[in-house]
């Protein structure tokens, strides 16, 4: 139990750190979208947005911790999609940005493209530690394990 609750707290600082990070060197980006908000409204959105992904990430760990394994399933697999989105962001970010400033010129894309690699490097290094716990601890496993009284052979009565 000490993992998971070990876990959770190395989930609420990856997520502040990740809002951290998002509010402050998104703040710097500029382009057609944002003329039409105000920073104050900017700010409110980010805060907003990362604050009910928090939340929800906080219910998630609630039902961790009360060994739900669902919940353990879907952290399992929404760590694995942040490792690959990680690789696959790396790959194809020069393309990308090369795209995106045909579309929206107005846009630094560099800019953002260096904040995800941040973040979401951030992130790898999160989701791989939630996966070790998750999937390869061996404590961990057994709170999830089922506990089931060994099926007995059937007997067939065949008159």
């Amino acid at each position: 139990m000490k993992h998971l609750s070990r876990l959770r707290l190395v989930f609420i600082i990856y997520f502040l750190a990740k809002i951290g990070i998002d509010i402050a060197a998104g703040g710097r980006i500029s382009s057609g979208l944002t003329s039409y908000l105000t920073p104050a409204t900017y700010y409110t959105l980010a805060v907003i947005g990362n604050v009910i992904l928090f939340l929800v990430g906080l219910l998630f760990f609630y039902f961790l911790l009360d060994k739900r394994q669902w919940a353990r399933i879907v952290l399992l697999i929404v760590g694995w999609i942040a490792v690959v989105d990680f690789f696959s962001s790396i790959l194809s970010s020069t393309a990308g940005v090369e795209l995106l400033n045909r579309i929206d010129p107005s846009t630094n894309w560099n800019v953002i493209m260096q904040i995800d690699r941040v973040t979401d490097f951030i992130g790898l290094i999160f989701w791989g530690y939630a996966i070790f716990i998750l999937q390869f601890n061996t404590e961990v496993k057994k709170l999830f394990m089922c506990e089931t009284e060994p099926s007995k052979p059937r007997e067939d009565k065949t008159d």
